[in-house]
């Protein structure tokens, strides 16, 4: 018994036990025909056609359908189409229908498929063990027992030849792991956990050396002659790589340039008129006959009549029949969905051991990622030598001034590099963390509490660091319950402003559009932290920003701890009145009365604000679908 059939056996035996409808999901065609796609264009140009309809085939268990074409050509869109992935876009018009095993498919329907993009983003530093144990707990969940599943991740890594890379991270563009076909093999191995009838891919290949590719494309054959069906987009594929497909389905320009066997198209092709050299590879020569050739008009126009001219004959010797008749009604439709789209029954796990998955991969993540720990204490290190070096503050009537100085620019820059690290790292890991969700593998809240927990240890540290170089240096307080409440103060508030940047995150589709709103949220934490504008003075629609000011309650809370219990000799230079205690100068921006406990109060608030209106923020941002409109 091979690996592969062992592998089946261990994972389907779980899905067949837990599914009535096993049978109908263990062998899977998929039809389609009428897929058509237009996007709006501005004011009065004609709609844009991606896919014009014409489009139509079928791909067998058992065998390796190829979607190939020029870029653009609508390639990537009609698999995203065929499984449901279609991202919403109101200026978008998706119609067409799809079959599984000859049954007419609702249009807001998944296929039972995995679906593989051609970048697939993991978290860096987790190794593909690791990452596999995490994705089998989740799927899986108490379905089989701990040594089963211990299984399954043993015999995908041998399947997929990761096993000598088991204990590799899998490492990103910035952090060496995997090779890039290891990548790819990894991405298949996660989306095989459930054990799909059909699997779909955009550009496998892509990126890889002619070695990897052809690797990659063998596993394929391998899961093909196993039963499955396999959907994959490729590009410029080599000689060897072509001629493991089966089927072809060429597009060009969004229209149907031809379906059937691969062994077949160059003959094909011969017969209508586009004869091919025999130094000539078939994959190099059937996209040079539906791809555009720039030049002069006659050359355009030249490859303008062949596109046509192959485009008609494809639409006219086209015999792909499927079931006539209407659509299942409603009720029917809905009952098929649950048949088909088995994802969105729910995660395996129960909410406590998501919770418990997600901590510990993200505590990993964390602490793993020594380059941005060396990056941040770095940081901490300089600015506290800098802030120390330059600030010398006394007791006398200037070291007033500098106190309430030096306070606010811990305030401020705390804020500036919490805001900025979050937004940058958390948009990233959403684009992750949305697709895992986006296949149920777990809920918003497990992953949120997760999240935001694992932050805490860290930006501890860094603020001890911060603080043992700075407080001694710049002379304040010489107390210890005053240098522990310094210690607290920054890295609460530090954990305020990290909140903020996850709201930002949370409600941006991309880092671009994140980073675009950190410059007016900081601006405006900055105009109203209590001291730059009265509250007189302050608009009336704007008089609530200074109350969740991140800056006036971090700023608030340190001037209160440094200056209650301070007296000042009223010799040297003066900077205004006269003052001789601590609380006298506080009362020169009303925080006289402040006391500890109401800005941790305070802070406590938006801390909590911040981390439910960013659940909220994940929650509803969530990835939707565009639904497939029957002609």
């Amino acid at each position: 018994m091979t690996v592969l059939t062992i592998k089946t056996i261990i994972i389907e035996d779980v899905i067949l036990e837990h599914n009535d409808n096993s049978d109908f999901l263990q062998s899977c065609e998929v039809g389609f025909e009428g897929i058509k796609m237009t996007m709006k264009q501005k004011g009065n140009k004609p709609d844009r056609v991606i896919l014009d309809g014409s489009l139509k085939g079928k791909a067998r268990p058992g065998r390796m359908l190829a979607v190939m074409g020029p870029s653009g050509s609508g390639k990537s869109s009609l698999i995203h189409a065929l499984a449901g992935r279609i991202k919403q876009n109101k200026k978008l018009t998706l119609s067409g229908q799809r079959y599984v095993n000859n049954q007419k498919l609702s249009g807001d329907s998944m296929l039972p498929a995995a679906f593989i993009e051609q970048d697939v983003n993991f978290f860096p530093h987790m190794t593909v063990k690791e990452t596999l144990d995490f994705r089998v707990e989740l799927k899986l969940g108490s379905q089989i027992s701990k040594s089963d599943r211990d299984d399954v991740v043993s015999n995908l890594m041998d399947l997929l030849g990761l096993t000598k890379s088991s204990n590799t991270i899998v490492g990103s563009t910035k952090v060496r792991g995997l090779s890039g076909g290891e990548r790819k093999r990894l991405s298949i191995a996660c989306e095989l956990i459930s054990s799909p009838p059909v699997i779909i891919l955009d550009e496998p290949t892509s990126g890889l050396d002619s070695y990897q590719a052809a690797q990659v494309t063998e596993f394929l054959r391998k899961l093909a002659d196993s039963g499955k069906t396999i959907i994959s987009v490729i590009h410029q594929p080599s000689q060897q790589v072509f001629s493991m497909y089966d089927d072809l389905l060429l597009i060009s320009e969004g229209h149907l340039m031809y379906y059937g066997e691969v062994n077949k198209v160059r003959s094909y092709l011969q017969n209508i008129g586009y004869s091919c050299s025999k130094d000539t590879g078939t994959a190099e020569f059937i996209l040079d006959c539906i791809s555009r050739t720039n030049g002069g008009a006659d050359e355009q126009k030249k490859s303008t009549d062949r596109i046509n001219h192959i485009a008609a004959e494809a639409s006219r010797q086209l015999k792909v029949s499927f079931p006539t008749g209407a659509l299942v009604s409603a009720d029917s439709a809905r009952e098929h969905k649950l048949k088909l789209v088995q994802s969105r029954m729910g995660p395996a796990a129960g909410i406590l051991r998501q919770f418990k998955l997600l901590l510990t991969r993200a505590l990993k993540e964390v602490s793993r990622g020594k380059g941005a720990i060396i990056i941040k204490v770095v940081q901490q290190v300089t600015l506290g030598g800098i802030y120390g070096g330059i600030y010398k503050v006394g007791n006398n009537q200037a070291s007033i001034m500098d106190r309430f100085g030096l306070l606010s620019l811990v305030a401020i820059g705390s804020m500036n590099m919490a805001v900025a690290s979050t937004i940058r790292s958390f948009t990233k890991e959403k684009a992750i963390v949305s697709s895992e969700m986006a296949g149920d593998m777990y809920r918003t809240l497990p992953y949120f509490l997760a999240k935001a927990i694992s932050e805490i240890p860290l930006v501890g540290v860094y603020n001890v660091i911060f603080s043992s170089i700075l407080y001694p240096l710049a002379g304040l307080q010489k107390r210890k319950d005053k240098f522990k409440n310094f210690i607290g103060l920054t890295s609460l508030h530090t954990l305020v402003c990290e909140s903020a940047g996850l709201i930002v995150g949370a409600i941006s589709p991309n880092s671009d559009v994140a980073l675009s709103l950190f410059p007016a949220l900081v601006v405006l934490n900055i105009i109203f932290d209590g001291r730059n504008i009265s509250a007189e003075n302050t608009p009336k629609l704007l008089r609530w920003i200074p109350k969740v000011s991140l800056i006036r309650w971090g700023f608030e809370g340190l001037a209160v701890n440094e200056f209650n219990g301070l007296e000042f000799n009223t010799s040297g230079p003066r900077r205004g009145p006269l003052v001789k205690t601590g609380k006298e100068a506080l009362d020169r921006f009303g925080m006289a009365d402040r006391k500890l406990g109401e800005v941790v109060a305070a802070q406590r608030n938006i801390l909590g604000a911040c981390w439910f209106l960013s659940y909220l923020g994940l929650s509803l941002t969530g990835q939707k679908y565009e639904t497939m409109v029957t002609p």
